[in-house]
């Protein structure tokens, strides 16, 4: 009789770790209610997790101090698992370019998708919900099991104007950016400008990517170009610099800006 024990030992040897109940019924061809036991027994050994219902990480021992495994060994399996697209956003797709500053203290993901953040240990993952997915460009790395979807650094610096509260605020975005920018390409960021139809990020984006010492000024200064002529071709009405704030009358007539803060980088 095969155990849940031999299922998991099969996985491990071809470097997956994680499955859900489906599977391991049809491999080991054995009733829910045994599958149920042997997988309370394993988690009581701390040995496995249970994301979902039917969604299980198999915790190496390398990881049982943190109750998980690292998100990124999983996240493109579970995202497969609930039958939705993803991609690794804001701060944890920053941190893929070495622009992260600090370790964000969660993961990122957005999906197309409200979902509750997950807590696996001292592993959270928190989701951002965006309805329309299907132009978004991601850039494939490589993980110990198989590869995660991550935004280009162009669509990670839209993101991060269009979900402030969730990257940091402010001038957290500008200290991120202050790296990240070496890595954005000017025709491409243009292009997802273009591609989201929206003008405001592009208008805040604009607005403080002038206020930075990049080490890169030139390349910063392309990119500004760029994104000025789009912003004056378009002629959108005034925002403010930050969606939450005070309605201060000190407007920029360049980006159609309120600028109702002070942009503090910490770089």
């Amino acid at each position: 009789m095969k155990h849940l024990s031999d299922y998991i030992d099969t996985l491990k040897a071809r470097g997956e770790f994680c499955f859900t109940s489906e599977q391991a019924l049809e491999f080991l061809n054995i009733s829910k209610e045994a599958l149920q036991m042997s997988l309370i027994r394993l988690r009581h050994k701390k040995q496995l997790v249970t994301l979902s219902k039917y969604f299980h990480l198999i915790i190496l021992p390398e990881y049982q101090s943190i109750g998980c495994l690292p998100p990124d060994h999983f996240i493109s399996a579970y995202m497969k698992f609930l039958g939705l697209p993803y991609y690794v956003c804001l701060l944890s797709a920053a941190g893929y370019y070495g622009a992260a500053h600090q370790k964000p203290q969660v993961f990122q993901v957005i999906t197309n998708k409200q979902l509750r953040p997950i807590k696996c240990g001292k592993v959270s993952i928190y989701f951002s919900f965006k309805r329309d997915m299907s132009d978004i460009q991601t850039k494939v790395f490589n993980v110990p099991t198989g590869y995660i979807k991550v935004s280009t650094p162009e669509v990670t610096a839209m993101d991060l104007f269009c979900y402030q509260k969730s990257s940091g605020g402010i001038n957290h975005i500008a200290t991120v950016l202050t790296e990240l920018i070496a890595m954005i390409d000017p025709e491409k960021l243009l292009q997802v400008a273009i591609d989201s139809g929206e003008t405001a990020w592009v208008q805040r984006l604009g607005y403080v990517l002038e206020q930075l010492e990049p080490i890169e000024v030139e390349h910063r200064n392309k990119i500004v170009t760029l994104l000025k002529k789009y912003i004056s071709d378009k002629k959108p009405a005034y925002v403010l610099l930050l969606t939450k704030g005070l309605d201060e009358n000190v407007k920029n007539s360049d980006w159609k800006l309120i600028v109702n803060c002070k942009i503090e980088s910490d770089i």
